[in-house]
């Protein structure tokens, strides 16, 4: 049902004034690239031969002869005469001599009277159906409508006219070839090539016919070529010979799929040799267009309404379009070829895909809306959304895991909420939203807000293997989204913005904990009370983002830290080293790498009570940044135990005795 009304709305779209008229731009849009994509041809053994009018020629007629271009009509017959010596089949003169030239009477009566001499068949063109021969000849010579546009562009050709015979098609008659194609049915040119190739070849045989012209002028004044400059009677023997101008100062170039520029007289030379060969552009019968729109159709229903996943229901439909498109474009790429238009079937697939998706999303989806109401009462609407899809990773009752844990917090919120009263509402929900959506982007589980402070979770209750990697890199968003809405927030009134927060990766329990009348989706233990705790450690060094121990060894290769102190947090027995996350390692500046060597290199002598080297590392920090928290701290503790230096079993641990 939903394949057979999308195909249907489809081709009846298509062909709606209006609509039709952006189809059909679409096609030969398409038309046109995949003729430039083909590669260059050349007809082999040519029944059509091309004398270009093109620069050569006009330069060397004006070098021999005195005239310029228009050269006089006269010079047609002369050309005609040697083409029959030589043995051509036909001459078509691809020009218009319709009004008296500019060489006067005499020069109109020396062609006439080479034409009424002329054994061979002559054609010349005209235009329209009043299109007429200025020459006073006696024999009727054969006229060519040259008046063939359908369209700005040349890809049909107009067999037929309203005059009569096009100058192909008289042509093609003249030199005594039937026609293989229907000559009251326009159709699409079989172009064998761009108008020159990167190398210069034609794609049919064409040269210069002011090499010709010159030779008759020689032979005229009784001085014959070298033979070697003469032109070879063998290049036109048995062939039709089109003549008409080249150069682009004779403005008769044409717009085809194949070139912005190609001369006309080299359209009609494709036309010839079409008819002659039967060779066209063949249009796929529209009973196929449909059956394949339609098949294509089905293809993309099933494949949407069967698959669960989604990249399964994408690529189905990218497989079933791009296979549209590589389709008619191969089709267009082969020996013969055809062309299948393929708007109208990506149309049908576009319809197709929009009915079945809203088929899944109001029949089969009814249940997975219902389990993402639920699930986003609890966790983040992202997750929610994984989960309904595919609610295995979800276990009743809690489960041990190892996650990586993120506290915020908002420096001065209490103070902030004092001074603005009902004003803090715009603030909260404006740095809440711009913060969670950070989280978001990066797969976080947003689990409560607590006033100003929110906890994010990563690896539950999808599995990410490189949890600790992405909450660092989350501390960071963080902090550099803060910097881009401090404007916004001050407007609100919320000056000098600035978080804290605090990483710890270790074991949790996480899953549904409550009652039976409501139900949050949660992580519990000792490893988030270490991360709550970790958040306003920051205090006390300076810092913004502080990570545990844990977090740093776990992302240490992708992440720039620096250590700051092994800590025993309120409330906890167990000490943790704590270290301050300062950048990504790609991304670190040198001063940052600089900070965290010599930070390190402090360390390591304060653990081991070489107080003097100590401080002399701190005091090289401090002299290269001054306003250094973390320095300044470690300098002031440095100077207290070189005065009262701690007790043997000191382990260096120093311990918070408030939250």
């Amino acid at each position: 049902m939903i394949a057979t009304s999308a195909t249907l709305a489809a081709f009846v779209a298509a062909r709606m004034p209006g609509l039709r008229d952006w189809v059909t731009a679409i096609d030969n849009s398409y038309y046109d690239a995949v003729y430039r994509l083909r590669p260059a041809g050349h007809v082999a053994d040519s029944p059509v031969v091309v004398l270009g009018i093109d620069q050569q020629s006009l330069d060397e007629v004006a070098a021999t002869t005195t005239f310029t271009w228009p050269w006089p009509r006269g010079y047609w017959a002369f050309v005609a005469e040697k083409l029959h010596k030589m043995g051509a089949r036909a001459m078509v003169l691809d020009m218009l001599l319709s009004e008296r030239g500019p060489y006067g009477i005499d020069d109109e009566e020396a062609l006439a009277s080479g034409l009424d001499r002329l054994e061979m068949p002559f054609v010349s063109g005209v235009v329209g159906v009043n299109g007429k021969f200025s020459p006073p000849v006696t024999k009727p010579v054969i006229l060519g409508d040259t008046g063939i546009d359908l369209e700005r562009v040349y890809r049909k050709y107009r067999v037929t006219t309203a005059r009569g015979d096009s100058l192909a098609l008289a042509g093609v008659k003249a030199a005594g070839y039937t026609p293989k194609l229907d000559p009251f049915t326009p159709f699409r040119l079989h172009f064998y090539g761009p108008h020159r190739d990167d190398s210069g070849r034609a794609p049919f045989p064409a040269y210069s016919v002011g090499s010709l012209i010159t030779q008759i002028a020689f032979e005229r004044d009784g001085t014959p070529l070298p033979i070697e400059k003469q032109f070879d009677p063998a290049l036109v023997k048995g062939k039709i010979v089109i003549i008409g101008p080249l150069a682009g100062a004779l403005h008769d170039m044409k717009r085809t799929p194949v070139s912005e520029d190609y001369p006309g007289v080299e359209v009609h030379a494709t036309a010839m040799i079409n008819l002659i060969r039967g060779e066209q552009v063949r249009p796929v019968p529209i009973v196929w267009i449909v059956l394949i729109s339609w098949l294509s159709a089905i293809c993309i229903t099933f494949g949407v309404v069967l698959y669960r996943m989604t990249w399964l229901k994408i690529t189905c439909i990218f497989v079933v379009m791009t296979g549209l498109v590589l389709w008619a474009g191969g089709l267009m790429s082969a020996e013969v070829m055809w062309w299948f238009p393929p708007t109208t079937p990506l149309v049908t697939a576009m319809l197709a895909t929009v009915g079945s998706l809203l088929w899944v999303y109001k029949i089969e989806d009814a249940r997975a809306r219902a389990l993402l109401k639920v699930l986003s009462q609890c966790i983040s609407p992202e997750v929610a959304s994984d989960l309904a899809a595919d609610p295995t990773p979800l276990a009743v009752g809690g489960q041990k895991r190892d996650m990586s844990i993120l506290f915020t917090d908002l420096q001065g919120f209490t103070d902030l909420t004092e001074r603005l009263q009902e004003g803090i509402e715009p603030v909260l929900n404006l740095y809440l939203a711009e913060m969670s959506q950070q989280a978001f982007d990066r797969r976080g589980t947003i689990d409560k807000y607590i006033g100003d402070a929110m906890m994010v979770f990563w690896n539950a209750p999808l599995t990410q293997p490189d949890h600790a990697r992405i909450a660092c890199e989350t501390a960071l968003a963080l902090v550099a989204h803060e910097k881009r809405i401090a404007p916004q927030m001050a407007e609100l009134g919320a000056n000098h913005v600035f978080t804290r927060i605090g990483i710890h990766t270790g074991p949790v329990v996480v899953g549904f904990f409550g009652s039976k009348d409501r139900l949050t989706y949660t992580a519990v233990g000792d490893s988030v009370n270490l991360a709550a705790r970790l958040e306003p450690a920051n205090k006390g060094y300076g810092t913004q983002i502080m990570v545990s121990e844990d977090t740093m060894k776990a992302c240490q290769d992708t992440m720039l830290f620096r250590p700051l102190d092994r800590l025993r947090v309120y409330g906890r027995k167990a000490p943790v080293g704590i270290y301050e996350l300062i950048a990504g390692k790609t991304e670190a500046t040198e001063d940052q790498r600089w900070i965290a060597k010599k930070s390190d290199e402090a360390g390591q002598l304060y653990l081991t009570r070489h107080w003097p080297a100590c401080l002399t590392v701190i005091e090289q920090i401090l002299q290269r940044f001054p306003h250094d928290p973390p320095s300044a701290v470690w300098r002031e503790r440095v100077e207290l135990y070189m005065k009262n230096p701690p007790p043997a079993d000191w382990d260096g641990v120093w311990e918070l005795t408030s939250k």
